[in-house]
């Protein structure tokens, strides 16, 4: 994981820096929201967010996967919801099951190949809103250097000032599911059923890191520079 910082640190001095500043959204007040928090560049609570995985297995049971290592961005714009952006990096080594053996499997070229593709990366640029506290989050995958299409349902649970930090936070849980056979991920098919659920719980809090930011623009840079 030191590499994977370390890569973010020089991503972040080396590209995001070179961004105008008008890719941001102007902060709002918080009385300015329907949410009762700020719009602006909120970063990923790493310590109250979850990404998980499950799939049919050999029709007995659904495994837990989990991946350990997330960061990125929420670009909130609380007056007009459709307008937030998204930016996730999941690190591809960091997908753990409850076998060591297989946590090594799942990094090596046999699946995830994580030493060519080390980052998961997902960006949404269009909410549409289904209820004051649900809506559908549309945007794109990349998982092995391959692109699909990717829509998520979810649920905002609630934002506040967080207490101890004294900063405004806004928590989601979401919810989709891809083909893994769509990047390659087809070993053990049907056996191994292709569908996969994705469940995510997440906290973000305003502003941002080097490792927030660094994260952001490469889930951008990558999704970008890859045909679909």
């Amino acid at each position: 994981m030191n590499s994977f910082r370390a890569l973010l640190a020089v991503l972040f001095l080396g590209t995001f820096m070179a961004c105008t500043s008008d890719e941001s959204p102007q902060t709002q007040t918080a009385s300015d929201s329907g949410l009762g928090i700020p719009s602006g560049t909120y970063s990923v609570d790493k310590s109250h967010t979850y990404v998980t995985f499950s799939y049919l297995h050999q029709g007995l049971s659904y495994p837990l996967l989990r991946a350990k290592e997330i960061d990125g961005e929420l670009e909130l714009n609380t007056g007009a919801m459709e307008k937030t952006r998204v930016r996730i990096v999941v690190d591809a080594d960091s997908i753990r099951t409850n076998i060591p053996f297989f946590d090594k499997e799942l990094a090596s070229p046999k699946f995830f190949n994580a030493a060519k593709f080390p980052y998961i990366v997902f960006v949404a640029d269009s909410y549409e809103a289904i209820s004051e506290s649900e809506g559908a989050l549309s945007g794109q995958v990349t998982i092995r250097g391959i692109t699909k299409p990717l829509i998520l349902t979810v649920r905002i649970n609630g934002a506040m000032v967080n207490p101890i930090s004294s900063k405004p936070a806004i928590g989601f849980s979401a919810s989709g599911y891809l083909q893994r056979s769509d990047f390659g991920l087809d070993r053990f098919i049907p056996a191994v059923a292709d569908r996969v659920e994705l469940k995510i719980e997440i906290e973000f809090e305003q502003g941002s890191n080097d490792e927030s930011m660094a994260a952001a623009e490469l889930a951008h840079t990558l999704t970008a520079g890859i045909e679909q």
